[in-house]
């Protein structure tokens, strides 16, 4: 059965919004440096997509080793980019919706449960070196949050 109109209108708009980091990593040559983490700089404590752009940019450039060391599933979710942006394309072309295995694994409760504890976890590592080399605490107080609640 073809796409309906509104939904050839969905997938251009997913498509649009999934092409933004990639085609920023391949313009890009450092990070955006007017663009900080809102979490970080009200709070004191990184996001858990906390290095993602400078992993893409390094990925866009060849730099898979430095990639990983900005974020660890910065390669995995550069790839997941790719192929979300191959399917939406397909679909337009054949004018049909497609569901191979990984939509369906996609949808799954425990999949996305399993994916949640991964990231956060590895975000809870990151956020526990921070606390070991003491950058946390002088940055929880230097935010606005921090000076409001302890000064």
């Amino acid at each position: 059965m073809p796409l309906s109109q509104r939904h050839r209108v969905k997938r251009y708009f997913y498509l649009a919004i999934a092409l933004v980091p990639l085609i920023g990593s391949l313009t890009l040559k450092s990070g955006i440096p007017f663009l900080g983490c809102p979490l970080k700089y009200w709070v004191g404590i990184p996001c858990p997509a906390w290095g993602l752009t400078r992993a893409f940019i390094a990925i866009a450039h060849g730099h898979l080793n430095q990639a990983a060391t900005y974020h660890l599933f910065a390669p995995a979710l550069f790839l997941a980019f790719l192929i979300l942006i191959i399917h939406l394309l397909l679909e337009l072309a054949l004018n049909k919706s497609l569901k191979p295995r990984y939509i369906t694994l996609f949808h799954q409760s425990n999949v996305q449960i399993f994916l949640l504890l991964l990231l956060f976890g590895y975000h809870g590592s990151r956020v526990y070196q921070l606390t070991k080399i003491g950058t946390l605490q002088s940055d929880i107080l230097g935010s606005p949050f921090g000076r409001a609640m302890f000064h």
